[in-house]
């Protein structure tokens, strides 16, 4: 009977120890920039299969970099378990580079974002910030860029990137922010530094695309916009490469994909408060208050909108009142 206990406890200590061995790769990196596990790539029109990549640690790598001289840069930010080859850079730059000359800087902060390390992951995000604002006050410095060619656009933990990169920047204040579905798993009760809100710049838009999962619900922007009341995504039910709140959350990044050159366009319905969207009491016709989400929002944007796009792209449904009239909560 012993010698089953003593077998049982072993086996029972190599399943715990098997089942946790990949937390031994979870680590919090040193809060100092430059930083190994944080790098930058320029992606251009005619860098886009070969990026440049800009390291602080040696400085003319940027200084010789091939930026597009006044145009504007638009710096992507991904999130857990991402890369620069990932969510939202898969779908963003290369609307961006076909819609345009740009300047594009993917960050890569892979190594700290590793599955299953999110907690480790949300500990490191400071750190991203950080390098972040230190290349950005680099080439302000060198007059590359002003604060106001500079867009940056984070989805999930990258949302909430952005909004901490404020906290670290010397040349001012950022111009304009574009959260994709901000990462919602312990930011809910964060402090406004460690998350992203409308102090964060000049303009802050947020886009919700799945509140009751990975996404944050609360409003976080000057204007944020939820499509579908940012619940469930038409189409990610049918979805079989991916679960429904990950097709949820991916959206995101999609529609914004598609706002860069879409000639219908994006326009959300303006509402006091998600509740009375949920509840059916928001009054969609020719008198109501619309806004245009994604790349072209205008900075003066202010309020909640609301949205719903198609199952499959194009998702833009542009200004078509009659499709709207019986615009209510989603059952």
């Amino acid at each position: 009977m012993l010698q089953a206990c003593v077998v049982g406890v072993i086996l029972g200590l190599s399943i715990v120890i098997s089942a946790d061995w990949n937390f031994l790769k979870c680590f919090e990196t040193e809060k100092k920039c430059p930083n190994e596990n944080v790098s930058f790539w320029l992606y251009t029109r005619d860098t886009e299969d070969n990026p440049t990549n800009l390291n602080m640690f040696e400085p003319d790598t940027i200084d010789r970099a091939p930026f597009i001289p006044g145009r504007p840069l638009i710096v992507l930010i991904h999130g857990y378990t991402g890369h620069r080859d990932y969510a939202p850079n898969t779908s963003i730059r290369p609307a961006y580079l076909a819609d345009g000359e740009y300047n594009i800087v993917s960050l890569d902060y892979n190594p700290l974002a590793l599955e299953p390390c999110y907690y480790q992951a949300v500990r490191n995000l400071p750190t991203v910030a950080n390098c972040t604002a230190q290349l950005l006050d680099y080439m302000i410095e060198r007059r590359m860029f002003t604060l106001s060619d500079i867009h940056v656009v984070g989805f999930s933990l990258g949302g909430q990137t952005s909004g901490m990169i404020g906290n670290y920047l010397r040349a001012g204040k950022l111009q304009r922010i574009t959260g994709l579905d901000p990462a919602k798993p312990l930011f809910i009760t964060a402090p406004s530094e460690f998350k992203l809100d409308q102090s964060d710049a000049e303009f802050v838009q947020v886009i919700h695309t799945d509140v009751f999962a990975r996404g944050i619900l609360h409003p976080s922007g000057h204007t944020d916009f939820y499509i579908n009341g940012g619940v469930e995504q038409p189409g990610c039910s049918q979805q079989t490469t991916m679960t429904t709140g990950e097709c949820n959350h991916n959206r995101a990044p999609e529609y914004y994909a598609e706002s860069i050159a879409t000639e219908a366009g994006f326009y959300g319905y303006r509402c006091a408060h998600w509740y009375l969207y949920m509840l059916g009491m928001c009054r969609v016709d020719e008198q109501s208050m619309i806004a245009l989400m994604g790349a072209h929002t205008p900075n003066t944007t202010r309020g909640l909108y609301f949205l719903n796009a198609n199952s499959q792209a194009p998702y833009a449904q542009g200004k078509d009142f009659s499709r709207r009239l019986d615009f209510v909560a989603p059952s």
